[in-house]
Parts: C-alpha cells; sequence; structure tokens
C-alpha cells in the first residue's frame, strides 16, 4: 500500500534517473499542488475502499477537529461517519474506488463529537503502486441542510393544515346540510299546502335564503378543493351552443326579474363542439353573467362569443360586457384573491363572499384558459373568459350560431317527473328527527312504505327480522353519518353477510371523494343532503324495479 502523504508541505523529492531541468520542474509543479491543496478552504481527502484516510488538507483536519495529520493518520473514515448514514457511505467509497465519480450527502460526527453535514464529490485516483482510492472535495452544508429541514417541515405542517382545513370544511359542510335539508325540504312542503299570499312569500323567502346559503357553502367547498388541488376536469366532446343556451335560459329569469335586457351574441363562425368540461364551463359562465347582472342596475347585459386561433392553441373566448357600477382601476387586482371584494360597500350593497370570481378564474385555468378583467367606474365592465376548446380540425364551424340563441332553441329539460313509489318498501336510515320527518313525508306521499331506523346497527337487525320472515325492502336510504354504527360500517357488513338489495347513500358530505367513499362501502349509489325531491323520488323508483324482492 502506499502510505506517503500527498498533500503535506514538502521540500522533498525522491524521484531518480531525471535531468536537474526535470527534476526542478517537477518539485515546482509539486510544490505547487501542495500549496494549493493546503490553502484551498475545502477539505481534500485521500482514502481506500475499506475506508483507510491516506492523507488530508489542513481545511479537512479543522473541519473534523484534528490538530494535525499524523493523529488521524492512518484512522477508518467510517468511524466518523453517523451511523444512520454510514451504509449509504460505504457503498458510495466503494463505488468511487471501483471507478465511478459520485456525490453525497451525508452527516459527519466530529473527533470532538460535533455533527455536520457534508456534500462530498469524490473521483477515483491510481496511485504510484497502482492502488486505485478515493479522492474527495468535501465542503460542509449545515446551516444550507438546516434551512432545507426547516422548509421541508414547514411544507409538511402546511400539508398538514391545508388537509386539516379540507376536513374541518367537510365536517362543517355535513353540519350545516344537515338542518339545511329540513329547512328546504319543508319549504316546500309549505308552498304545496299553503295559499294565504303572505303564507306562500314568507315559505318562498325561506326557500330563497335556504337556497343562498347553500350556494356559500358550495362555494367555499369549492375553493377549498381547488386550493388543495383536487378538482379534476374531464376533457369530453361538448357542445358550446347547447351551454350558452342552457346558461341563457337560466341567467334571463335573474335579468329578467331586475328588468335588464341580456343578449347572447356571436361574432363569427363557432365550432359546433369542442373538447372541454361542460359542468365546470356552465359553472364559469354562470358566475361571471350573474356577478354581470347583480352590479348593473339599469342599461344592458351582453354576452359576445367567438373563436381566438391567434395562438398555438384556439381557445373559445366570451366577453360579458355590462353597464354597471363598474370597477375602480386601484381594485382590479383584489378581484380574483378569495373573500375580497371591491370595497367594503360593496358587500354592503350587494352582499356575498367575494368567492365567485376567485373560483371562475381558478377554473378557467385548469379549462387550460383564463379570465381578465377591464373596467371604468360608473360606466361598466368587461370580463373575458376563455378556455381551451381542444383540436378543432375535424370540427364542422356553425357561421349562423347567433340563430341558435336568439331563435330561443329549446332546451332539454333538467326537470325529472316525480315517480308515483306505489308499493315500494323503504327503509330509511336516519338519525335527525327533522329529516325523519322530511323524508318520510316526500317518501310517503308518493306512494311509498316507509320504515324507519335510527342507526345503522338497528337498520341491520330490521332487515335481518324482515328477511327472516320471508319479505325484504325495496330500497335502503342509508344515512352515512350516524351514532352507534354508522352508514359505512352497516353497509360493509350488510354486503358481507350477502345481502343484495340496493342501499343509496343520503349524506351531507359533498367532498370530490365521498361519493367514491360510499360506492367502496357497498352502497350502489350517492345523494347529498339538502334533498331534491325529484331527484330522490326518480332514484328510489330505479333500484326499487332493478332489485325488488332481492333478499339475503
Amino acid at each position: 500500500m502506499y502510505t506517503q502523504p500527498l498533500f503535506q508541505a514538502t521540500n522533498d523529492c525522491d524521484i531518480d534517473q531525471i535531468s536537474a531541468a526535470e527534476l526542478i520542474n517537477l518539485q515546482s509543479s509539486k510544490r505547487l499542488l501542495s500549496a494549493v491543496v493546503q490553502n484551498t478552504p475545502e477539505c481534500v481527502k485521500l482514502i481506500t475502499v475499506d475506508g483507510t484516510l491516506l492523507d488530508m488538507n489542513p481545511a479537512g483536519l479543522s473541519l473534523i477537529e484534528a490538530d494535525d495529520f499524523s493523529s488521524v493518520q492512518g484512522a477508518n473514515v467510517y468511524d466518523l461517519v453517523a451511523p444512520e448514514h454510514l451504509d449509504n457511505y460505504r457503498e458510495f467509497n466503494e463505488r468511487v474506488c471501483a471507478g465511478s465519480k459520485e456525490s453525497l450527502e451525508f452527516e459527519l460526527i466530529c473527533l470532538k463529537g460535533t455533527r455536520r453535514w457534508m456534500h462530498t464529490t469524490a473521483v477515483p485516483m491510481e496511485l504510484p503502486d497502482g492502488e486505485v482510492v478515493h479522492l474527495a472535495i468535501t465542503r460542509e452544508i449545515t446551516e444550507n441542510k438546516r434551512r432545507q429541514i426547516e422548509l421541508e417541515e414547514a411544507k409538511e405542517k402546511a400539508e398538514a393544515a391545508s388537509l386539516a382545513k379540507s376536513e374541518f370544511l367537510a365536517n362543517m359542510s355535513h353540519e350545516i346540510r344537515t338542518p339545511m335539508t329540513a329547512i328546504l325540504g319543508f319549504s316546500d312542503i309549505l308552498l304545496d299546502n299553503v295559499s294565504l299570499k303572505e303564507n306562500v312569500e314568507a315559505a318562498r323567502t325561506i326557500k330563497e335564503n335556504g337556497r343562498y346559503l347553500l350556494e356559500l357553502i358550495n362555494d367555499i367547498l369549492d375553493l377549498s378543493k381547488i386550493e388543495a388541488g383536487k378538482v379534476e376536469t374531464e376533457s369530453v366532446i361538448c357542445s358550446p351552443h347547447k351551454i350558452l343556451s342552457e346558461v341563457a335560459s337560466l341567467m334571463r329569469v335573474r335579468a329578467a326579474a331586475k328588468g335588464l335586457p341580456l343578449n347572447f351574441l356571436f361574432e363569427g363562425a363557432i365550432p359546433e363542439s369542442i373538447q372541454s368540461d361542460p359542468t365546470r364551463f356552465r359553472q364559469v359562465l354562470i358566475n361571471i353573467i350573474g356577478n354581470a347582472i347583480k352590479f348593473t342596475e339599469t342599461g344592458v347585459v351582453n354576452v359576445i362569443t367567438r373563436l381566438k386561433k391567434d395562438s398555438s392553441e384556439p381557445k373559445l373566448q366570451i366577453d360579458v360586457i355590462d353597464t354597471g357600477i363598474g370597477i375602480d382601476e386601484s381594485n382590479i387586482d383584489k378581484l380574483f384573491s378569495p373573500f375580497t371584494q371591491a370595497d367594503s360597500s360593496t358587500t354592503r350593497n350587494y352582499g356575498g363572499t367575494g368567492l365567485g370570481l376567485s373560483i371562475s378564474k381558478r377554473l378557467a385555468e385548469l379549462l387550460g384558459g383564463d379570465i381578465c378583467v377591464s373596467s371604468e367606474k360608473e360606466v361598466g365592465s368587461v370580463f373575458t373568459v376563455s378556455i381551451a376548446t381542444g383540436d378543432l380540425e375535424q370540427v364542422r364551424l356553425l357561421r349562423e350560431s347567433n340563430e341558435v340563441i336568439e331563435g330561443n332553441v329549446q332546451r332539454e329539460s333538467d326537470a325529472i317527473p316525480v315517480t308515483v313509489l306505489s308499493n315500494v318498501h323503504v327503509l330509511l336510515v336516519e338519525d335527525g328527527p327533522d329529516n325523519q320527518r322530511l323524508i318520510k313525508y316526500t317518501l310517503k306521499k308518493s306512494g311509498a312504505q316507509v320504515t324507519i331506523a335510527e342507526n345503522g346497527q338497528e337498520a341491520i337487525d330490521i332487515i335481518l327480522a324482515v328477511n327472516q320472515r320471508g319479505e325484504s325492502f325495496d330500497v335502503i336510504l342509508m344515512d352515512m353519518q350516524m351514532p352507534v354504527l354508522d352508514g359505512y360500517e352497516a353497509t360493509r357488513q350488510l354486503r358481507e353477510q350477502g345481502y343484495q338489495g340496493s342501499i343509496i347513500a343520503l349524506t351531507a358530505h359533498a367532498m370530490a371523494d365521498d361519493r367514491q367513499k360510499c360506492i367502496d362501502a357497498g352502497c350502489d349509489d350517492y345523494t347529498t343532503k339538502p334533498i331534491d325531491r325529484e331527484v330522490l323520488l326518480t332514484t328510489v323508483a330505479q333500484y326499487a324495479q332493478q332489485t325488488a324482492g332481492e333478499t339475503l
């Protein structure tokens, strides 16, 4: 083994059979190399494949807290590596001595016990005796590593806080949606059963304000999901004309209530179909056009659609132009920040949380576009929405597009006819007394026979008893959040026991993964609170027909 130190200062050069000039040159080169290594501020060291220290410069000695080289010559550097990093360092050294250039971060335990993070880069070096060793330049990165660890810890805390916020919002959604089911449901019942004008107005006011509260809940949940990166958009073939017709039909009702003309116009040819998410596209348009109507007292609201091809990807552009209150230039930057409106008077005069524009902008970005605005105080505003269309090479362009909206094209009705549930036996598993009364009333009014269970365990007991009598339920409506035994576990236990009947989850949770959670537990379908009477009755009828008579 070659044991003569290479990095230590020396004036000797034991080289035979060379000329005086060559000797002078070699001695000068060795002195120069020695001076460079001696004075570099980074650790330079030579170690063998088994970790034996052959040489180290003064910076390295200072780093490991050694007094001089003689005190550590021949020592094993593995003894200085933190135990948790030793295996990695040993493999690193072996790879280098085998001929590879490598880098590594590890923690060093110095001779006096100080722990330091190091970054080392090493290359193989052949000694005069032919042995290949590890030549490394190492520098301390303790402060950088400390900052990195702090950033990682901060990130983990932020992610944990975000998760906690999402879970909190999901739970708050459940807690608020549960009473909202009763408020909206019983307001519907009142509207069906009162005739005095003041009573009708009172019931309608309750319902309208309940729906407004529900919209606020949905906005907060949407924003939370977007911030958590949990909003997924689909890309399907859809008709922009149909989407705009649907939005026009809905928004003209709001505009008419304020006496405002609402015009939908097309500028140039518009693709017959695009690839996008129609639900999210519709949501953006409703928010932006709804805002225009909300902040316009007199004048008109125009919605102009055009196809833009001046970029690498074609986009559909919709300008929403109003003659409303306008926005001061200094406040435009605030528009798309959550929970922010142009000024405090806007909230006092018009209400709202300031979430709609923030959500819309982020959704537009997810759809491959953006939202921008230009405005003048007391004159009006122009909100420009753009979304990516996808490939239009094989798509027909419609040049008489104005007729689609102005010709009052019939919109396919979203209304689902109420189905009479005669001879349908439903088990309603629900712990809330108000919701029990409401849902039971709704089902019975449509002809269903309803049995109530207060929790999941009671539901299992009732189902087993009914099946032992040779009878069965056509549909089980299963609330998922209950005491004693919740709906998830009750459904799992029923499926494990071989129950084949229809189970429909009935839950006030409305986060993105709630539906899948219910399906994974064994439910056939999922519906949220507050309930939609027509959807509930139609869903019950559908599954009653599919599974009527199926038992254990």
